[in-house]
C-alpha cells in the first residue's frame, strides 16, 4: 500500500462514519451522499488492505482493524488542521476565528473576563459569541458549527467531549402568589402542582422527576420550555410552576416577579464542550486553558456556587 495515495476527504469519511455509526449522517456532516461516503470506505478498505467497518441493520461498527486504524486517522487529520490554520495566520496575519455557544447571558459565564484575557493572552485567537441551548450546542459542536460551547449536563455524543467548569444551582420556582413557601411534602401533591416542563432535549428536564418524584407523563404539566426566560415568563403569569437556575431566579424575587421555594437547591454541571478530536488543536487548547483558569481561580475563592456562575439562556 503506498501511504501517500491516502487522500484526506476519504480519511475524513472514517473518522465521521467511526463517531456517528451511520452513513447518512456522516455524509449530511460531509454535505454529500451516502453512496460517495460508502465509496471513501471501500477504497480505504482497498488500500488498507482490512476491512474498517462491520454493515448491519444496527448502523456502522468499527472493526477490531478499523478501531486500531482510527486514534491514527484522528491524529492525521488533526496535525493537517492545524498546519493549515499556522499557514493561514503566516499569510494573513489575522486571528483564528472560534465560534463560542452560549446557552446563558455572557456576564454570567464569565465570557466578559474571557474575552479580555484572550485578547491579552491569545492574539492569535478571536472568539464569536453565539447565543443557544445546550443540547443545540452540544449538536452544533458534533457537527462542527460550533468550536466549543457552553452547556448545562454532559453530551450524549461521545465525540462531544465535557470540559467541567462548576456545579450550578437550579431550584423550583412559582409565581409570587402561589401560596407555597416550599414544594408540598408528597409526590401525589407535587405532581398535582401545574408544572412548566424543561423540554425533554434540555438537561433541566432530567432534574425534574427527582424533585416531583414523578416522570412527565404522570405531572400535571401546563406548558413546555426550552427557554430559562420563557420559562420564568410564564411563572410570572401565574401559569405554574418551573425548575430555573438559582442565579436568574433570584434576580426575579428580588423585584417581586417569582417565589423561590425553600427547598434544597438540585445542581447541574456546566461544561465547555469540543469534539473530541479537536481538544489537541493549539488555539483551541489554548482557549479551554483560559477558560479554566478563570473558573478554577474564582469558585476557589468562595463558598457558594452562585457568586462563580451563570443563568441559563436555555438550560
Amino acid at each position: 500500500m503506498n501511504i501517500n495515495n491516502i487522500k484526506l476527504d476519504k480519511l475524513r469519511s472514517f473518522v465521521l462514519v467511526a463517531d456517528e455509526g451511520n452513513l447518512t449522517r456522516a455524509a449530511k456532516q460531509r454535505h454529500t451522499t451516502p453512496s460517495a461516503v460508502s465509496e471513501h470506505l471501500r477504497q480505504l478498505e482497498e488500500q488498507f488492505g482490512v476491512p474498517l467497518f462491520d454493515r448491519s441493520s444496527r448502523g456502522m461498527e468499527l472493526t477490531p482493524e478499523g478501531r486500531k486504524l482510527l486514534p491514527p486517522a484522528r491524529q492525521a487529520l488533526m496535525q493537517i488542521a492545524e498546519l493549515d490554520e499556522i499557514a493561514r495566520s503566516l499569510r494573513t496575519e489575522k486571528p483564528t476565528t472560534l465560534l463560542l455557544g452560549l446557552n446563558a447571558p455572557p456576564e454570567y459565564l464569565k465570557v466578559d473576563q474571557l474575552l479580555r484575557q484572550v485578547a491579552r493572552d491569545l492574539p492569535e485567537a478571536q472568539l464569536e459569541l453565539v447565543t443557544s441551548s445546550s443540547y443545540m450546542i452540544a449538536d452544533q459542536v458534533r457537527e462542527g458549527k460550533l468550536d466549543l460551547g457552553f452547556m448545562y449536563g454532559d453530551p450524549q455524543h461521545e465525540a462531544v467531549l465535557p470540559i467541567r467548569l462548576a456545579d450550578i444551582e437550579f431550584c423550583v420556582v412559582g409565581p409570587p402568589d402561589c401560596g407555597h413557601e416550599a414544594l408540598p411534602a408528597t409526590a401525589e401533591e407535587r405532581r398535582q402542582l401545574p408544572w412548566i416542563w424543561a423540554s425533554c432535549n434540555c438537561p433541566v428536564s432530567h432534574l425534574m422527576p427527582g424533585i416531583i418524584g414523578y416522570e412527565r407523563e404522570q405531572t400535571k404539566v401546563v406548558s413546555s420550555s426550552e427557554d430559562e426566560h420563557v420559562t420564568l415568563s410564564m411563572i410570572r403569569a401565574g401559569l405554574g410552576y418551573g425548575v430555573v437556575e438559582k442565579e436568574l431566579s433570584q434576580h426575579w424575587e428580588d423585584r417581586g416577579s417569582v417565589r423561590i421555594m425553600k427547598d434544597k437547591p438540585i445542581t447541574a454541571g456546566l461544561n465547555l464542550v469540543i469534539r473530541r478530536d479537536r481538544k489537541d488543536r493549539k488555539t483551541l487548547a489554548s482557549v479551554i486553558e483560559l477558560a479554566q483558569q478563570l473558573w478554577s481561580t474564582q469558585t476557589a475563592g468562595h463558598d457558594t456556587h452562585t457568586d462563580n456562575t451563570e443563568s441559563s439562556h436555555a438550560a
